[in-house]
């Protein structure tokens, strides 16, 4: 009964230690991953704001040619803004994906968090399971 007791207590505590190193490795692993998308989602954010400027720039430049200026620069400063506009497009299009990715690694990290609590907390449980056990050994040992 005692060796039988011994090695499940043994098998219990290296399922506990598996189940905490898996926990803190996914905890690591989506931490990284929610900081890498919020980097992104602000690489992107200053790069829409980057391309709003040039298309304001640009545009008031357009606006303030005169009607002597080249036709060919005229058209090439609208080509210009085109591509801006469809590039901010694009961009934004980009934000949205990464904003909708970082919402489930968020979901994904608050789960691994709890896990990762859940098991720590396991080891106050096979604390006072143990505990438990010596004291109906003591009382055998008294009864006997």
């Amino acid at each position: 009964m005692a060796i039988d007791f011994k090695s499940k207590q043994k098998a219990l505590i290296e399922a506990k230690q598996d189940f905490t190193k898996s926990a803190k490795q996914a905890t690591v692993r989506l931490t990284r991953e929610r900081d890498r998308l919020s980097a992104k989602l602000k690489r992107t954010s200053a790069q829409i704001k980057r391309t709003q400027v040039q298309i304001k720039r640009k545009t008031e430049r357009l606006a303030s040619m005169s009607k002597s200026s080249a036709a060919k620069t005229r058209e090439e400063l609208k080509s210009q803004v085109t591509k801006l506009k469809e590039t901010v497009s694009a961009t934004k299009a980009e934000a949205k994906k990464t904003r909708e990715e970082l919402v489930l690694v968020r979901q994904d990290l608050a789960d691994a968090r709890h896990h990762l609590s859940h098991a720590l907390h396991v080891d106050k449980a096979i604390e006072r399971f143990a505990k438990a056990m010596a004291k109906r050994a003591a009382a055998r040992k008294k009864a006997a």
